[in-house]
C-alpha cells in the first residue's frame, strides 16, 4: 500500500500555471503585489510571468501578444491579462473559458479578441463575487491585484468557475481589421515591433491577399509621405546588413524587418501604423 500511495502522488497532476500578462512593465510594485495577492490566498501556486511590456493602454497590440503567448500552453492553463486603459469604469471584469480548456481573467475590454478567434468560445463569468476578491478595501485602478489575481488564486485552487459570478455570453470584441488589397496596393496595419526592432503586420502567409506578394521580388513600403523598397525574402541572411527586407516570421504574419538592424528605427511606426505594399 506504501508503494502504491507513493506512486500515485508521484503521478498526480500539478497544479495548473497561471500566466501574468500585463503593460506594467518591471520598474513598479505592481507585478510583485499581484504576485504576493496570490500567493497569499493560494501557497501552491505555480505563477509564469509571460510579459509585462506590452505597450501601456495598448488593447490591440495586447490582443495579439495575448494570443502569441497563450497559444502553446495546454488546456487548464490559467491567464491573468491585464491592458486596462477604462480600469474602474463600467467594463466588466471577466473570467472567460475558451473551447480549447484555457481560462482567462482580465477586463472585458476586447483584449481577449484574438485568443477567442484561435481558440474559439465556451463559458464566461462576470466576476461579481466579493468574497473572490482582495481582502481589504477594493482599488478603483489596480483590479489586477484586488480582482484578477484572486480570481486566478482560486481558481487554480480548484474553485468552480460557476461560483465566481454571473453567466455572460457575450464579450467586447475589437474591429476586426483584415488586409486589403486595391488598384493593385495592400493595405496592412502594425500590430507589434519586438525587441529587434521588427515590425510585424496583420497580414498572414497562409491568405490570398499574401499570395499577391512573390518570394524574391522588390514590394514598395507606404508609410505617410516617405516610401521605401525591400525584397520578400526568407531570412534576414538574406540580404546584406542593415538593408530593409520583408518575411513571414514564425507567427506566419509578415515582417519589415532589417538584417542586423532595426526596421522601426528606419521606418519610425507604431503598433496602429497603416502601411501600403505595392508589389
Amino acid at each position: 500500500m506504501i508503494g502504491l500511495s507513493s506512486a500515485s502522488s508521484a503521478l498526480a497532476a500539478p497544479p495548473p500555471v497561471i500566466g501574468l500578462f500585463t503593460d506594467y512593465g518591471w520598474e513598479d510594485p505592481y507585478v510583485a503585489q499581484i504576485k504576493g495577492v496570490i500567493l497569499t490566498i493560494n501557497p501552491g501556486a505555480r505563477i509564469l510571468d509571460l510579459t509585462h511590456s506590452v505597450t501601456p493602454f495598448n488593447v490591440t497590440e495586447g490582443a495579439y501578444l495575448l494570443d502569441q503567448c497563450a497559444e502553446e500552453f495546454p488546456a487548464g492553463t490559467i491567464f491573468v491579462a491585464v491592458v486596462d486603459p477604462q480600469v474602474g469604469t463600467e467594463r466588466d471584469p471577466i473570467l472567460l473559458e475558451t473551447a480549447k480548456g484555457k481560462f482567462f481573467v482580465g477586463p472585458d475590454n476586447g483584449l481577449f479578441s484574438q485568443v477567442l478567434a484561435r481558440e474559439g468560445f465556451s463559458q464566461a463569468w462576470k466576476l461579481d463575487k466579493p468574497e473572490f476578491f482582495r481582502e481589504g478595501d477594493l482599488s478603483r485602478t489596480f483590479h489586477g491585484r484586488d480582482i484578477f489575481g484572486p480570481a486566478a488564486a482560486h481558481l487554480a485552487a480548484g474553485t468552480d468557475p460557476d461560483r465566481f459570478g454571473t453567466p455572460i455570453k457575450t464579450l467586447v470584441l475589437l474591429p476586426d481589421k483584415e488586409p486589403t488589397f486595391s488598384a493593385g496596393t495592400i493595405f496592412a496595419q502594425v500590430v507589434h515591433i519586438d525587441r529587434y526592432g521588427n515590425v510585424i503586420l496583420n497580414l498572414h502567409s497562409d491568405t490570398d491577399i499574401a499570395a499577391k506578394l512573390k518570394e524574391g521580388n522588390l514590394v514598395k513600403i507606404s508609410i505617410g509621405r516617405e516610401s521605401y523598397s525591400a525584397p520578400l525574402v526568407k531570412t534576414y541572411g538574406d540580404v546584406e546588413k542593415n538593408r530593409l527586407l520583408l518575411l513571414y516570421g514564425g507567427s506566419g504574419l509578415l515582417e519589415i524587418g532589417m538584417n542586423q538592424g532595426s526596421a522601426e528605427r528606419q521606418l519610425k511606426v507604431d503598433p496602429g501604423t497603416s502601411v501600403f505594399l505595392k508589389p
